[in-house]
């Protein structure tokens, strides 16, 4: 979506610099240059120098192109040393060498700039030879991984001569610069410190301009999928552009603080600040990258569900901005396609998306229309997946294999894992529609191995967090036993003390009473044997509870994984309950058999996320049914869009937690009565459905009320014998309670119900207070 805007970033950092130059027309340049007739002097070595930067920078990197640049620069370089112009000729210099950069001729670009640098040393211009050498790193392709080590080298001995020659400013820019490069080797840990020293150096020699630095926290962040410091950042990035005026990058920069609150799913904020984006664009005239926001505008028009807002806007957008390379006709007609599959046009939606493919194949892995390899990796992902998602929507699996078996054709290590697994699942599907089930068991084990590791990588943190929270713990008790040991060492060394003084005092008395002490004495030192085995035999028994406390704790702690890992997988395989019913479903005509299908998957569902709340949770014994529920109609409303229809749902959910036992049933319940209403308490117009969760000392009121046309005139719930209607009335008997059903404005469900176990006063307090 965004290639265009990273090519114009790159570009405005990277991108070699002529100074003096202005853009020609070729025509002009050749004209100029046959009136010259071949003469040796400025004017002439300025004309060279400028056809061969327009072949230089002509789009495509084409040998023969570069060959032409080539030439120009030769014989610039040769009228340069004919008449000792040393300024121009070390620039031609720099621009050939640079030319056989751009052709991968890494040996001989290097050469040609190290003459340049040689000058430089030689004249004793430690600066210019410093510019020369940063020179020589900003136009080593980063794409070229054999050539980084040179490339950082170049910017290592830059910096060392701007050290030596007090240029601060230069000498932070190549950090700033090796901190990127190891950015996009995604060495994250080492670039995170370098940009933050790279930060800190530029506001000690008070340097304003911290967006570019800010950008680039902002990425390594989003690589970490750190999305509130990355939020942060993109902020910072806008509040140093607006107080510096340095506004060239400013679409861009709006651009990326919307990807952010997109990803946040704030696509309120999201579509704020991309239309500021597309509109500093129309302002200055520069539409290159105007069709990859309009993608984003677009997106967040969709996911907001106002997608006939999103038709009107994009219709106007084409008029106003006609599309006119490639690129911009592929995400013209993407977008046109995404607004018709949420209007569920889908005739018109694939008419769009063929064109996009059609175009799309003809930029396809050309270096021509991309800057980097990995974009266009990303794109070529993009558009096949987009294929397949529509086609699987529209159950039309053969077409969508074609699609996904072309992204599985890349090798692993190039697709994102988090996209990797939705692709595999995808061809779950396709081989599941197609019968070839051995084909799709394997894709949904991989599909099912890629989604554990990411769940698994999640529970790593968190358990290394708690073995941090444990030892700190662990130390503090530690520092407590100590404490309190020195404060028994001071009480028993006061204590004997006052025994010694009180020996003294008693030498006296000892002479008369002797007998009496020596008989005190041999007392005395019985009693203290048997105290002796007193507290060691305590001792003894303390330790044997601290190990078997210690071997509760583990049980314990063992046990609530045992837990989490039985919900994961019980979980799971609903889900493939869910995914066998749904490939059943595509092969059946009957609309009975279908709707039971879709019903039965919907109860599936509300089982599933119950045992998934179980295992995500620190929890494992109780459900948050304020959180549960309104996951649940979240699912339903996905399932049957009654908003389309006018219907609407109220929640009035008190914060009540119950076992498994309990949320089951309730889940139940919820999910017929809910799928009723929807169905048929509505025929012909709009409507509420409200779901209310009381908890009145140890009883819990379960109330669903519509304002529907309500139950038959002859409606006997004794004589109801529909499976819903029965699901209903069974599970409340499960749940000890009693079932209700009245008409009153619509009709009003009502299960009350005695929880079997209930939080205490201070678990309620806490809950309630969370």
């Amino acid at each position: 979506m965004f290639k265009y805007i990273a090519t114009c970033f790159i570009a405005l950092i990277f991108a070699p610099s002529v100074s003096g130059q202005k853009k020609m027309d070729i025509a002009i340049i050749k004209l100029n240059l046959d009136n010259q007739k071949n003469k040796a002097d400025t004017n002439t070595i300025k004309l060279q120098i400028q056809l061969g930067s327009y072949y230089l920078n002509k789009q495509g990197d084409h040998k023969e192109v570069l060959d032409s640049g080539i030439t120009a620069f030769n014989k610039a370089i040769q009228m340069s040393v004919a008449i000792h112009l040393a300024k121009w000729l070390n620039e031609a210099m720099m621009l050939k060498g640079t030319a056989y950069l751009k052709q991968d001729n890494l040996k001989q670009g290097k050469a040609v700039f190290m003459e340049v640098v040689g000058y430089y040393h030689k004249t004793g211009d430690q600066y210019q030879e410093g510019k020369t050498l940063a020179r020589l790193g900003d136009n080593i392709s980063i794409d070229n991984t054999v050539a980084i080590p040179d490339k950082i080298n170049s910017y290592e001995q830059a910096r060392a001569l701007f050290q030596q020659t007090g240029h601060k400013l230069d000498e932070t820019n190549m950090n700033k610069n090796i901190a990127d490069i190891h950015l996009s080797q995604k060495k994250l840990d080492l670039a995170e410190t370098e940009l933050r020293q790279v930060l800190a150096q530029y506001k000690a020699i008070g340097y304003k301009k911290l967006h570019y630095t800010y950008h680039s926290l902002a990425e390594l962040s989003k690589q970490k999928v750190d999305l509130h410091n990355e939020l942060l950042y993109r902020h910072e990035v806008i509040k140093s552009m607006n107080a510096t005026a340095d506004t060239a990058l400013a679409d861009f920069y709006y651009a990326k603080l919307a990807l952010v609150y997109a990803d946040l799913d704030k696509y309120d904020q999201s579509l704020i600040y991309i239309l500021k984006s597309a509109e500093i664009l129309k302002h200055r005239k520069q539409y290159e990258d105007f069709y990859g926001y309009l993608s984003l505008i677009i997106y967040d028009f969709i996911t907001a569900k106002r997608p006939k807002e999103a038709l009107v806007y994009l219709k106007q957008a084409v008029k106003d901005v006609p599309p006119k390379i490639l690129a911009q006709k592929v995400d013209m007609y993407e977008a046109f396609g995404n607004i018709y599959v949420a209007l569920k046009d889908y005739p018109e939606a694939e008419r769009y998306y063929l064109k996009m493919m059609d175009i799309y194949k003809v930029t396809n892995f050309s270096k021509d229309f991309y800057t980097t390899n990995e974009q266009m990796v990303t794109d070529f992902v993009h558009y096949n997946e987009t294929m397949a998602g529509f086609y699987l929507l529209t159950q039309q699996y053969k077409k969508a294999g074609i699609y996904t078996k072309q992204i599985l054709s890349l090798p692993s290590n190039t697709i994102r894992p988090i996209t990797l697994t939705k692709i595999h699942n995808m061809q779950f599907r396709v081989d599941s529609a197609s019968g070839n089930y051995v084909a799709a068991i394997k894709h949904f084990e991989i599909h099912k191995r890629l989604d554990d590791s990411l769940f698994n990588a999640i529970k790593n943190k968190q358990i290394e967090e708690l073995d941090i929270r444990y030892k700190t713990n662990e130390n503090k008790q530690s520092i407590r036993f100590l404490q309190e040991q020195s404060k028994n060492q001071k009480a028993e060394l006061q204590k004997v003390n006052m025994q010694r003084n009180i020996t003294f005092g008693g030498v006296a008395m000892l002479i008369i009473m002797a007998g009496l002490a020596f008989n005190g004495y041999r007392h005395k030192q019985r009693s203290n044997q048997q105290l002796q085995l007193k507290q060691t035999e305590i001792n003894n028994q303390n330790l044997s509870l601290q190990i078997l406390l210690n071997e509760k704790d583990g049980l314990l702690d063992e046990k609530d994984w045992l837990l989490k890992e039985v919900h994961h997988r019980v979980k799971n395989n609903l889900q493939i309950v869910m995914s066998l019913l749904n490939t059943q479903s595509a092969f059946l005509k009957n609309n009975a058999a279908l709707a039971a299908i879709r019903e039965s998957q919907n109860r599936v569902q509300a089982i599933a996320l119950i045992h998934q709340k179980l295992y995500s949770n620190s929890d494992v014994a109780y459900i948050d049914m304020s959180v549960y529920i309104n996951e649940l109609i979240n699912y339903l409303a996905d399932c049957y869009d009654p908003g389309d229809r006018g219907i609407r749902f109220e929640q009035m959910i008190q914060p009540v937690k119950l076992d498994v036992a309990q949320a089951v049933p309730v889940g139940l319940i919820l999910n017929e009565a809910i799928t009723n209403a929807i169905k048929y308490a509505f025929p012909a117009q709009r409507g509420e459905i409200k779901v209310v969760l009381q908890l009145a000392e140890e009883t819990i009121i379960l109330t669903i009320a519509d304002n529907g046309i309500g139950l038959p005139v002859n409606f006997d719930i004794q004589k109801a014998s529909s499976l819903g209607m029965e699901m209903m009335k069974a599970l409340s008997k499960q749940l000890g309670g009693y079932f209700k059903i009245e008409n009153y404005g619509g009709a009003i469900i009502t299960v009350e119900f005695r929880a079997e176990k209930m939080l205490n006063n201070i678990e309620r307090k806490t809950f309630a207070a969370n």
